[in-house]
């Protein structure tokens, strides 16, 4: 049998996100994974990184530890001099973004070494401002001088660079999971989320997300309240710096439950028991929540500045797309599907036909099939 080809992909610390396309990865590729760090300032995740595949995680020095005071996802150690140079892989896949130490010097390295290298990117933010656009343009460079190839999480990504000039192939791989997760549930973990959360006859919201402004977490909660249902329930996973707030804007309506952060094998059982899921971010890249309704079968109602969504929800048979921000759009959208069963039983047969394009085995051959065939 053939050995695998080996590819080392950098990325900027471990997500829940990442773990199952890695594991997908490395079924394919002899995988190497590269953190940056082991955590973020705003993040809550810890993992065993005792997986089957090898990972390097590295220290920032203290020029980043000062400019993370400012911009949390600033990596640089002195270690990715060494460990870039000295990286022997076939196929490279960089992450974080273009312009930080690690991440121009991982490309510019393995460049000098021609190999081949995809940067992974969510789009591009817009810069209306002359000047700041010809610096972004500038420091886009990097990539369109280094890289073969462009991994998009979705098709507005790929418009971001090349509305910034950058001509590379574009691909999309969006962030995925693995969507068995979500329907293999455990019998009696998912009766204790009932007896907890579902105990009678009523009608589960699901939202999960950091409980942050720009989540909309208090546009679902002011939704919720204009909706004269005893038997509606609105379930909120996550924390945050606005949980004391948001607690208060529900003020005494007992409807509105929030579960607090969950670890990820305690997820699947919120969606297994929740009759629609609802997302109002005001924006987000992409949003691997939607992956988890799509993959757990539960209608979605989401906001249409939301990556995921607007990529993946194309018709109203496939979910229900809302204003951002709109809370009169939300609470149409959550009346309608909660007063209409056979709506709600539609929308979970044609959104079927999406699962593949979120799971983490699909897009890890996907890449398999770039790097070996279509840049070959």
């Amino acid at each position: 049998m053939a050995s695998k080809p080996s590819l080392s992909f950098y990325t900027n610390i471990p997500t829940p996100y990442q773990l199952s396309f890695f594991n997908e990865l490395s079924k394919l590729f002899d995988l190497t994974v590269i953190y940056y760090s082991n955590t973020e300032n705003n993040r809550e995740w810890k993992f065993d990184l005792n997986v089957e595949y090898r990972t390097v995680v590295l220290n920032n020095n203290f020029i980043a530890k000062i400019i993370q005071k400012k911009v949390i996802d600033f990596h640089f150690s002195w270690q990715i001099f060494k460990l870039a140079w000295n990286d022997k892989s076939d196929y490279f896949i960089i992450g974080g973004s273009y312009w930080i130490p690690n991440a121009a010097i991982a490309l510019t390295f393995n460049k000098i070494k021609r190999k081949k290298i995809a940067y992974f990117s969510e789009p591009l933010f817009e810069v209306r401002n002359k000047v700041k656009y010809a610096i972004k343009w500038l420091l886009l460079r990097i990539l369109q001088f280094n890289c073969n190839a462009i991994f998009c999480v979705s098709k507005q990504a790929a418009v971001s660079f090349e509305n910034f000039g950058v001509k590379l192939p574009k691909f999309i791989i969006p962030y995925n999971i693995d969507s068995k997760l979500f329907l293999q549930l455990n019998s009696i973990k998912l009766e204790e989320f009932k007896s907890k959360y579902k105990s009678a006859n009523e009608k589960i919201i699901l939202s999960s997300g950091s409980l942050i402004e720009r989540k909309g977490m208090d546009v679902l909660i002011n939704a919720v309240k204009e909706i004269d249902d005893p038997d509606l329930r609105l379930i909120i996973i996550g924390g945050g710096p606005d949980e004391q707030k948001l607690k208060d804007l529900c003020a005494d309506d007992h409807r509105i439950i929030f579960a607090g952060f969950q670890s990820p094998d305690h997820i699947p059982c919120f969606f297994g028991i929740a009759d629609i899921f609802a997302f109002a971010s005001r924006y987000d890249g992409w949003a691997v929540v939607i992956n988890e309704a799509i993959a757990a079968n539960v209608p979605i109602i989401s906001s249409n500045a939301v990556g995921a969504a607007k990529e993946l929800i194309t018709h109203p048979d496939l979910g229900l797309l809302c204003k951002s921000g709109d809370v009169q759009e939300f609470k149409n959208a959550m009346v309608s599907l909660l007063s209409n069963e056979n709506k709600r039983i539609d929308i979970k047969k044609h959104s079927q036909k999406l699962v593949p394009l979120i799971s983490s085995d699909y897009n890890a051959n996907y890449v398999y099939d770039i790097f070996t065939r279509l840049l070959a």
